[in-house]
């Protein structure tokens, strides 16, 4: 078969092209060779197709010889021709295909010449029995893919041509927003003032910064012509930190003292600026990548990205009034043992901070009570003094898991132990106003230096009284586990149980569930010391309908205490005992002129946080 009969063979029947590309040898085509060629032909297939001009008529295109054929002669030459010269060759033809047909054509042309020619002996073995090719590595061409056969055939460059243009148009354009949006970071860095710029990469406070911005990012985006956003940061060293912020983001910030009463209070006012300049990161990122010696230009701009996740934060906010706004802050919470010497003793509480423009509502600070699970969580505020008023006053409400109380001891003692060791008023006495009316609590130094001291709180006295005679004594025996009882008597919310011994008390097994069954918010029992003893009497507080199986320590069932052993002591000074596993020690005094019970221990902060929400 001559050469030139067998391209027109090859041209004629495709099938035969097929199966003689599927039988040739494996070391004349291997993988890396036919993804070169492929790779390469995709190339040529781009360059051709992408013609515009037609320079021969597709009738003498289609009847033209192949300017890959070999001249008489030239057959072993042209064999030799390398990839590069072939390569050449094909790309003398653009510019000259117009339509679909000289396309399919012209790709024909290309995959004919990737088939390799065959010898004599090849051409015997089209017709020796199988297996006559395992070895060969199937082509993408092969009539396994026929599929891919024609998707080769029929590419339309053109408008791959168009994509590839647009893609790198893209590109470009892309690179250049980048540029742009790292120009504009960098430039509102440097329009921080030097020094705050030191404080912000010193102090690397970025969650701070970052609750400063979630406020000005919803100011911006909801703010109009002459409105104002009135944050109260009292501390001064955050407020060069806020108008370190709103330096950042091109807003006008200035501080005022506003004196109420006595006291002095500092309003940051951000005012609104119309600005079309939109930052791609937030300053809070821009530390963290700062710290990290990392760089992210280029991500979506802050005002956009997390955009319902600002509005969640700031639909929080209570609103001054329309042009005045203030951010929801961050609790701050300690844990307090109270009534105790050491730590992981006496009675513990949660002593929750709130400022006095912060109000939450009841369900808030009921939950959050629930979520901390102690026998107590307390809630101070902050009450503006008056002309008339001498003494620091703060609210302060109580809450256990469940509900809220009139009157808790320990929790009372917890929260003066908060303040005074914080230096939140310069007094040695602090007032409560509670729902058991003005309370009071006072530092009483233990050392010439203070730095050892009682917390003194000052309690009206809950007086005992007989049980009504319809109750059904019989709960209360069920109550103690058939405990030796010497008396019951009965406050206004609470049942006292007198057992006959200082034992008795201590190794009580109590049926929380009887109880519970009780009329009555809790259950005291107690019993007088031992002869000997330092203590003057012990007790035990249950209240599971509050819950709280059992209180370590509580302060307030000691002004019924104090009025009870009073009246069978007589005396008005006691060293009490709270048998529970933690244990406590109170010391009561009895101020019978002015019914009032006063209560001395100590406290130990054992933990200290925020609460985040």
């Amino acid at each position: 078969i001559s050469p030139k009969s067998q391209r027109a063979s090859f041209i004629r029947s495709p099938l035969l092209i097929l199966v003689a590309f599927f039988l040739s040898k494996a070391e004349q085509v291997s993988r890396v060779q036919s993804a070169q060629l492929s790779s390469s032909y995709l190339y040529l297939g781009e360059s051709i197709m992408a013609a515009t001009n037609v320079l021969l008529r597709d009738e003498s295109l289609l009847m033209s010889p192949s300017p890959l054929d070999p001249r008489r002669g030239d057959a072993s030459a042209y064999r030799g021709l390398s990839l590069e010269k072939k390569i050449e060759a094909l790309e003398s033809l653009t510019g000259q295909v117009s339509n679909r047909r000289s396309r399919r054509w012209l790709n024909d042309r290309i995959l004919m010449e990737l088939v390799p020619r065959l010898d004599a002996q090849e051409i015997r073995g089209l017709f020796a029995p199988p297996p006559w090719g395992d070895d060969v590595p199937p082509s993408a061409f092969s009539l396994t893919n026929v599929g891919e056969w024609d998707k080769f055939r029929n590419i339309d460059m053109d408008k791959e041509a168009n994509i590839m243009d647009s893609l790198n148009q893209s590109s470009v354009r892309q690179k250049g927003h980048v540029d742009a949006d790292k120009t504009a970071v960098l430039t509102a860095w440097r329009r921080i003032d030097c020094r705050t710029r030191e404080a912000l990469r010193r102090s690397f406070l970025p969650d701070l910064i970052e609750g400063y911005e979630n406020c000005i990012s919803h100011f911006i985006e909801e703010g109009g012509e002459g409105d104002v956003l009135e944050l109260k940061v009292q501390d001064p060293f955050h407020r060069l930190l806020l108008h370190g912020v709103c330096e950042y983001h091109n807003l006008v910030s200035t501080t005022e003292t506003e004196q109420i009463g006595k006291k002095a209070m500092k309003r940051t006012k951000i005012k609104w600026k119309n600005s079309d300049e939109k930052l791609s990161i937030s300053l809070a990122h821009f530390l963290r990548m700062s710290k990290e010696g990392a760089c992210c230009i280029g991500a979506p701009p802050l005002y956009m990205q997390h955009k319902d996740h600002f509005r969640q934060e700031c639909e929080s906010m209570e609103l001054w009034s329309k042009q005045k706004m203030v951010a929801r802050k961050r609790v701050k919470y300690f844990v307090v043992d109270a009534f105790a010497d050491s730590a992981f003793k006496g009675n513990p509480a949660a002593v929750c901070f709130l400022d006095d423009d912060d109000q939450r509502d009841d369900a808030w600070l009921q939950s959050l009570a629930t979520e901390f699970n102690l026998s107590e969580t307390c809630f101070l505020t902050p009450i503006t003094v008056s002309d008339d008023q001498v003494l620091p006053r703060f609210s302060l409400r109580w809450f256990t898991p469940v509900a809220e109380v009139d009157l808790c001891g320990h929790a009372t003692l917890a929260s003066a132990h908060v303040i005074f060791t914080n230096g939140l008023v310069d007094s040695e006495v602090v007032e409560f106003a509670t729902r058991s009316g003005i309370l009071t609590a006072k530092r009483v130094p233990l050392t010439e230096e203070g730095s050892t001291f009682l917390i003194e709180l000052d309690f009206p006295v809950v007086p005992t009284c007989e049980v009504n005679s319809t109750t059904d004594l019989s709960v209360f025996s069920n109550a103690v586990n058939g405990a030796d009882i010497v008396d019951i008597k009965a406050t206004e919310k609470d049942v006292l149980v007198v057992l006959s011994s200082w034992e008795s008390v201590t190794e009580l097994q109590p049926r929380i569930d009887e109880i519970s069954k009780c009329s009555c918010e809790g259950l005291m029992v107690s019993a007088a010391a031992s002869a000997g003893s330092q203590y003057d009497f012990c007790s035990r507080y249950f209240a599971p309908n509050f819950g709280i199986n059992e209180d370590p320590v509580t302060g307030s069932a000691h002004c019924a205490l104090a009025h009870y052993w009073s009246t069978k002591m007589n005396k008005c000074d006691f060293l009490a005992y709270q048998a529970s596993s933690r244990g406590g020690t109170l010391n009561v005094h009895l101020d019978k002129e002015k019914q009032r019970v006063l209560l001395r221990g100590k406290a130990i902060t054992v933990m200290e946080g925020c609460v985040l929400v």
